[in-house]
């Protein structure tokens, strides 16, 4: 009667000998950080950026509390998303989920990431001993399909392999640690459709506060993605040398009061506050948030003077060159509700300025197609460097495996003239039918206030018919062209004597030139070969009602039968009689 209760003591001592033998080390605290940052364009529009960052330890082996029972224990960060990191061996992952477009005269402030509209995610697996390439795509695609079930993605099972690409010269290795010991994978699929509601759900749940309190209250599907662009990005990387980990997670929206004061019956003002952006109050703050503010960009480009409300709580800084209004909320709140507001007092109707007055980006990038018929033609992009200094450029493209790039036909033109300096490297991995998609970077040199053109000719595959969309006719989907603008080189030094130029390392990475801004061309449609599909229902129709015609002949010659039939009343057949 004794033996289990004795063994259950000795494995308990046991297990209290190795907890204390283990070296302990303090644990490292738990944070959690929300900023929103409110931007008005010249164009009347407004930009809200939401960020809502999450900090804590990363253990590998976790908290061994019984014999071969491990647990891992977070009090902020999400264990529904931990668990998947885990499982799947990843280092760190991006994900975007963004609709609508975001115009060029829109400033930009470096540096920048704008993702193209759909689908992308980008996630850094480490490479584990002993496993083959097979094993490494089946759970990297074990991952996508998690991650898509978690947030509502949306993700095609059967488009993760013809759709993933290894973009190494546009996506450095970022933490500590060797870059050889993961690999790179990316998804980019363009969606059709805007962002659902449904995707906000599984985001609120990451949050320690949900929507019931916090700035993450403001995040009202309604409003947010009735603007022209919106973004929702969850990030998430870990530091195995110092065992922590990040979660941040971001939504972005471009709203336009003034479209939303004429639906009002007004005139179109361009005013705003975070009543009229969100239809939301703010009057409780998170509780568990070691810092939470709302930041508003002071505008450099209006010439009517401009009100900013409220006064209290408010602190004017100097953030990346501009002037910004923060509040901090949990003090504001201690008097009264928050309601941020940018105010034009002396003006009645917004009037849109000059397109000559509007920002001017570092780089305007356009994608260029010229079909000839439906299987054939030029695709590429236009590059236009506004800086005054030379641009070095990535340029990714990544291509549906029926769309077949000839590499060959490459024309490179600066300011409309042939040019053999604008390439300076290459890389071009081709496709494989319904394997692989066709993947194109190149480093690219830009002399200022030029414009580059690079075109090569492609043509289109046929598709099984089962391949075709619902839609056929209204065209096929392929992802935009992407261009990361460099940073500047480092100054010369003894150590690297030739920072100037272009390098890429032995792993494929850019050396010493981190991304400043990342843009990617819209979605484009391309036509394909397209057969009648009216053709085989009337074949269908035509042969079903032919073999209908003839079952129901043979069919009634071998079920019926003649009878002669007597229809004389029976009444008269007895008056004979008689």
């Amino acid at each position: 009667m004794l033996a289990r209760p004795l063994a259950a003591l000795v494995l308990l001592c046991a297990a209290t000998a190795r907890a204390l033998a283990a070296p302990t080390s303090p644990p490292q605290p738990e944070s959690y950080r929300e900023s929103l940052r409110l931007t008005s364009f010249p164009d009347g529009k407004v930009l809200s950026d939401f960020t809502f960052t999450l900090d804590g330890p990363w253990h590998e082996r976790g908290n061994e509390v019984a014999l071969n029972t491990v647990a891992h224990h977070h009090t902020l960060l999400p264990r529904l998303l931990t668990s998947l990191i885990r499982q799947h061996r990843v280092a760190s992952f991006h994900l975007t989920l963004s609709s609508g477009r975001w115009l060029p005269t829109w400033p930009i402030h470096l540096p920048a990431e704008l993702p193209a509209s759909g689908i992308e995610l980008t996630a850094w697996l480490e490479v584990l001993e002993g496993e083959s390439d097979g094993d490494e795509r089946k759970r990297w695609q074990a991952f996508t399909s998690a991650v898509s079930g978690l947030f509502c993605a949306g993700v095609v099972a059967d488009g993760v392999e013809t759709s993933t690409t290894s973009p190494t010269w546009a996506v450095p290795f970022e933490g500590p640690g060797d870059a050889a010991e993961h690999r790179l994978y990316r998804l980019s699929m363009p969606r059709l459709a805007a962002a659902c509601t449904e995707s906000l759900t599984p985001f609120l749940s990451l949050l320690p506060c949900a929507s019931h309190a916090g700035l993450s209250s403001f995040l009202n599907p309604h409003r947010l993605f009735d603007g022209e662009w919106t973004l929702i990005g969850i990030q998430f990387a870990k530091d195995d040398e110092h065992e922590t980990a990040r979660l941040a997670l971001e939504v972005g929206s471009v709203q336009d009061p003034v479209r939303r004061d004429r639906l009002t019956g007004q005139m179109g003002r361009r005013e705003f506050s975070l009543k009229s952006l969100y239809d939301r109050a703010l009057s409780t703050s998170c509780p568990v948030a070691n810092a939470s503010t709302i930041e508003l960009v002071v505008p450099t480009h209006s010439t009517n003077p401009f009100s900013i409300e409220p006064d209290r709580a408010r602190v004017l800084k100097n953030v990346d060159g501009r002037d910004v209004a923060i509040w901090d909320v949990q003090q504001a709140l201690e008097t009264a509700q928050l309601d941020v507001s940018l105010t034009w007092p002396g003006e009645n109707v917004f009037q849109h300025p000059l397109r000559s007055k509007l920002p001017v980006p570092p780089l305007t990038v356009r994608r260029i197609t010229h079909a000839v018929g439906v299987e054939r033609g030029r695709i590429g992009v236009e590059v236009v460097n506004n800086l005054e200094d030379e641009a070095e450029v990535v340029w990714g493209e990544s291509w549906p495996w029926w769309l077949r790039g000839y590499l060959s036909t490459l024309e490179a033109t600066l300011n409309g003239t042939t040019s053999t300096d604008l390439v300076a490297d290459l890389d071009y991995t081709p496709s494989i039918a319904r394997k692989r998609p066709t993947s194109l970077q190149a480093l690219l040199s830009i002399p200022p206030r030029t414009t580059a053109r690079l075109l090569l000719a492609y043509e289109t595959a046929s598709l099984w018919y089962t391949e075709y969309p619902s839609d056929a006719n209204r065209g096929f989907s392929v992802p935009g062209a992407s261009l990361t603008l460099l940073s500047p080189p480092p100054p010369p030094s003894h150590d690297t004597p030739s920072s100037s130029a272009l390098q890429i390392g032995d792993d494929g990475f850019l050396a010493l030139r981190p991304p400043r801004l990342r843009l990617t061309t819209p979605t484009t449609l391309v036509s394909l070969p397209t057969p009648d599909f009216s053709m085989p229902y009337n074949v269908i129709i035509l042969t079903s009602t032919v073999i209908a015609l003839y079952f129901g002949s043979v069919l009634n010659g071998m079920v019926r039968r003649w009878w002669v039939v007597d229809v004389a009343p029976a009444g008269e057949d007895k008056v004979k009689d008689e």
